[in-house]
């Protein structure tokens, strides 16, 4: 009996465990049919990059264009504006505006990229002109934005201004609390007058943004100057994305920006792309930039192609530094030199490197980062934060499409059909004083714009001698008609420069556009024949600045420069 009950035991124990093993080998079957039936991730190409490298938007900081000329050509159409959702947390105070965002053509990635929102404490009493894309000959040009006063109630169109080539201060420095800002050409009683530059006293938390002209197919807008925030102070700027057709092309797709650039390294990786009328930041030190007319922001002085309000006022900052530029310089080759000094080039790439450095040395490198993270540059953090709800920010989203709308509406005012009204025959033209009214805009054919955008491969071999017949419509090249006393040269400094000085080999090594299409990324001077101002009565643009009493901005704005007034004029008719 107990030989039969051991061995019942036994078999009994058999059948537990063929039965355990049987159901671990059933588990695991349909754990791998489970695993089949779940598909991979996305390929990392077909995700939202987002970028520790790109344009800053243009309503945070852009610099002063000096020598006026088309923008950026881009050789294709850009895709629809994304729909935006500010995050969960905004900067407290008033004066913080939601500024959404717009594409910019890539010519490393050959496409477009997407220049995420900001929030921005707007100038006081200032308001927001959005740029635009328009289609022209050569492509698709870029229209610079630009801040007006907020009380403006049209815009002005105003012929080519004479060219300024003496910018340099004329006078000994009278203290070192002063900047030098250039001289300027005001439309004054029906012709041009400049504006002599003069030194101004720099005002520690703000900048001052000089007088300059604004680009269009229409004609050229004088933009005023006026004191804006310094750096620190103008809110939260976020990472560019990039974003594959198949994600923003989705029905209902929106974005959330999360990713922030820290404003304190922004100045250590700081580029000025003049002809693009942007700021750039990040891994911009290969020398095939340079030529595209990408510069590091101190080449300004070199070349006199922009005027950098911010390097002009952190210059007067370490005016105590007899040696800030030239470390500034020495940085900027260093990185030239060796690549692994150069930042991230993706947000990604940059927490990859990040956590193979120590603890110590992870805050400095961080160019861009989570809005929830803490800086690490040592600075005083200025800006506070605070909660807002899904329906707030949803609101604040419906919101920035009147500001796209703003944008759309002035493509309509400088639209192409608008220019056409202004060029025919200049000759007769030019005596009639007779205010132009807005002609139709609806239609307007390609092979029609060739008269208001310069290709960009025709000036880079047309003889300056040539120049001065500029009639045939044929030849799209009229790019240089000025006031009659000022047609005596065709002087483009800037792509000179660039290309006696980029190699070949190292142009198609960095660069993944193909040649056609990087030459065309930049051109001459914009040609305008606009012989008598052009108004436009214009809606109030939904950005206006405001100052907040509450917080740091307390101080007030300072006052108008007395030597910026439209009265103070230089006048030495030699130098005009």
């Amino acid at each position: 009996m107990c030989s039969y009950r051991s061995c019942s035991a036994a078999w009994v124990a058999v059948f537990l465990i063929a039965t355990s093993l049987g159901g671990l080998r059933l588990s695991a079957q349909v754990s791998d049919a489970d695993q089949q039936t779940v598909p991979p991730a996305a390929p990392a190409q077909e995700q939202p990059e987002v970028l520790s490298r790109g344009p800053v938007h243009e309503a945070f900081a852009e610099p002063v264009v000096m020598q006026l000329q088309p923008g950026l050509i881009a050789p294709q159409q850009p895709p629809p504006n994304i729909q935006e959702v500010p995050p969960a947390e905004r900067p407290q105070g008033q004066q913080f505006v939601w500024i959404p965002g717009y594409w910019s053509w890539d010519a490393d990635r050959s496409g477009y990229i997407w220049v995420s929102a900001c929030w921005r404490a707007a100038p006081p009493k200032m308001s927001w002109v959005p740029g635009y894309w328009v289609q022209g000959s050569a492509g698709w040009e870029w229209i610079a934005g630009y801040w007006a006063p907020g009380a403006a109630k049209e815009i002005v169109y105003l012929p080519a201004p004479p060219e300024i080539q003496d910018v340099e201060p004329v006078t000994i420095q009278p203290s070192p609390d002063t900047i030098w800002v250039p001289p300027c050409m005001y439309w004054s009683n029906g012709q041009y007058i400049r504006r002599a530059g003069y030194w101004l006293t720099a005002q520690p938390d703000w900048i001052w943004v000089p007088s300059h002209y604004v680009v269009t197919p229409r004609g050229y807008i004088f933009a005023e100057g006026h004191w804006d925030y310094s750096l620190e102070r103008r809110g939260v700027l976020f990472a560019p994305v990039y974003f594959p057709a198949s994600v923003y092309l989705r029905a209902g797709f929106t974005f959330s920006p999360g990713i922030v650039v820290d404003t304190g390294l922004l100045r250590v990786s700081l580029f000025t792309y003049p002809g693009y009328c942007h700021y750039y930041f990040g891994d911009y030190y290969d020398s095939v930039y340079l030529s595209i007319g990408i510069f590091p922001w101190f080449e300004g002085h070199r070349h006199h192609i922009w005027y950098d309000p911010i390097y002009e006022h952190d210059r007067w900052h370490h005016r105590s530094d007899a040696r800030w530029e030239e470390r500034e310089r020495d940085e900027y080759h260093r990185r030239c030199d060796d690549k692994d000094l150069r930042p991230a080039r993706t947000f990604r790439e940059q927490e990859s490197r990040m956590a193979r450095l120590p603890e110590s040395h992870r805050q400095d490198s961080q160019l861009v980062r989570r809005i929830g993270e803490t800086a690490g540059t040592g600075q005083k953090t200025l800006q506070k934060f605070e909660r807002i709800d899904i329906d707030t920010r949803q609101k604040i989203s419906r919101q920035a499409d009147a500001v796209h709308k703003f944008g759309d509406d002035r493509n309509r005012w400088e639209s192409p059909a608008a220019v056409r009204k202004t060029v025919q025959p200049s000759v007769e033209k030019k005596t009639d004083g007779t205010p132009s009214h807005e002609p139709k805009r609806t239609i307007q054919p390609v092979e029609e714009n060739q008269t208001t955008v310069t290709p960009a491969g025709n000036h880079r071999v047309q003889p300056a001698a040539e120049n001065k017949t500029g009639g045939g419509a044929s030849e799209g090249v009229r790019r240089t008609i000025q006031p009659v006393e000022e047609n005596r040269t065709t002087v483009t400094p800037a792509v000179n420069h660039r290309q006696t000085i980029q190699p070949t080999e190292e142009r198609k090594a960095v660069l993944t556009a193909p040649e056609s299409q990087r030459e065309r990324t930049f051109s001459s001077r914009r040609e305008t024949q606009v012989s008598q101002p052009e108004r436009v009565q214009i809606p109030t643009s939904p950005i206006v600045g405001k100052a907040d009493k509450q917080s740091f901005f307390r101080k007030g704005q300072p006052a108008q420069p007395a030597d910026e007034s439209k009265d103070y004029m230089d006048t030495d008719s030699r130098r005009r």
